[in-house]
């Protein structure tokens, strides 16, 4: 294992956390702007939201 590696490991739970917490934000402010929110609806809409802008971050740096 790098010395690379070992730092991507203990920074795994740190983006966990970051991305859930990005998670949580957007379902709060979508629960208080959208009065008739369905909550399940809500959450895979914005985790595909989530799931597309990897997508775009991976085209962009040219990850495979």
């Amino acid at each position: 294992m790098t010395a690379q590696d070992k730092e991507i490991a203990q920074l795994h739970d740190n983006i966990v956390e970051d991305v859930k917490g990005i998670f949580e934000k957007y379902m709060s402010i979508i629960g208080l702007d959208v009065p008739e929110n369905n909550e399940e609806t809500a959450k895979s809409k914005l985790l595909y939201i989530m799931k597309d802008a990897i997508t775009q971050i991976e085209e962009e740096e040219s990850i495979d």
